[in-house]
């Protein structure tokens, strides 16, 4: 028992270096059937499945980890098992976010806002740093404010993806307020797919993979509520269908 005690702790501090998450996203095999039922076709491409299928994998893995139920020996084996999975995971999304580098998205303007995108994004997907798809445009009109400016990622059915903390504007002058028609904006929209780690939920996935555009929006407006409100509706009836789900045992 102290020896199986001492392995865990040990394992514990290895994940809090590696900056791994010590939580599950649930579901384990059924998880990952789920994941790779993700379509691939897609402007991302493989890039939503691969996340889901190998977070389902490592999740599930360190669920066996964490039981309480295996032996040093057991555990050291899982410990190789998740490490050749965790770098296998990497190889395959390191070759699948290369394939999206220089991919165009499209971005469209809000109704509204004096602004006009210079044409589609394009997807960064260089190196394991940060993924985004990167662009920009000019100022239609003066204004003084755009802290309620936001990129939300949309699906070709005009709902969101994802809402808050989608991506950046930056004006290039480095002003930070009171624009006038002409100026430049950098537009940087980040695309939350490409990690396998237990916060890659397979159903946020999905929703990526029919990533058809993004939109400029102002948050203050009555669009955006109304994209929002359609969201969090969306999200918490997929959230019950899961629960009833695993409840009904299917």
């Amino acid at each position: 028992m102290k020896k199986t005690t001492k392995f865990l702790g040990t394992f514990v501090a290895m994940f809090a270096f590696f900056g791994l998450v010590l939580t599950s996203c649930g579901g384990g095999s059924e998880a990952e059937k789920a994941a790779e039922d993700i379509p691939t076709d897609g402007l991302l491409g493989e890039l939503p499945m691969l996340s889901a299928k190998y977070g389902a994998q490592l999740a599930e893995m360190r669920e066996q980890i964490f039981s309480g139920e295996v032996s040093e020996s057991e555990g050291k084996k899982l410990m190789a098992e998740f490490d050749k999975l965790k770098e296998e995971a990497e190889a395959k999304i390191l070759l699948a976010r290369n394939e999206m580098d220089g991919k165009e998205i499209p971005v469209e303007v809000a109704e509204g806002i004096p602004f006009k995108a210079n044409g589609p994004l394009k997807i960064d997907g260089k190196g394991k740093g940060a993924f985004n798809a990167i662009g920009g445009g000019e100022f239609t009109g003066d204004i003084e404010f755009i802290a309620d400016w936001t990129v939300v990622p949309m699906d070709k059915d005009g709902k969101a993806i994802k809402v808050g903390s989608c991506g950046v504007l930056q004006d290039e002058a480095n002003k930070g307020w009171k624009f006038k028609a002409g100026d430049k904006l950098k537009i940087t929209a980040f695309l939350a797919v490409g990690k396998a780690d237990a916060k890659e939920k397979t159903a946020e996935m999905k929703r990526w993979a029919g990533l058809a555009k993004f939109v400029i929006m102002d948050k203050t407006s009555d669009a955006f509520k109304k994209l929002k409100e359609q969201f969090e509706a969306d999200k918490n009836a997929a959230e019950l269908e899961a629960a009833k789900k695993v409840v009904d045992g299917k």
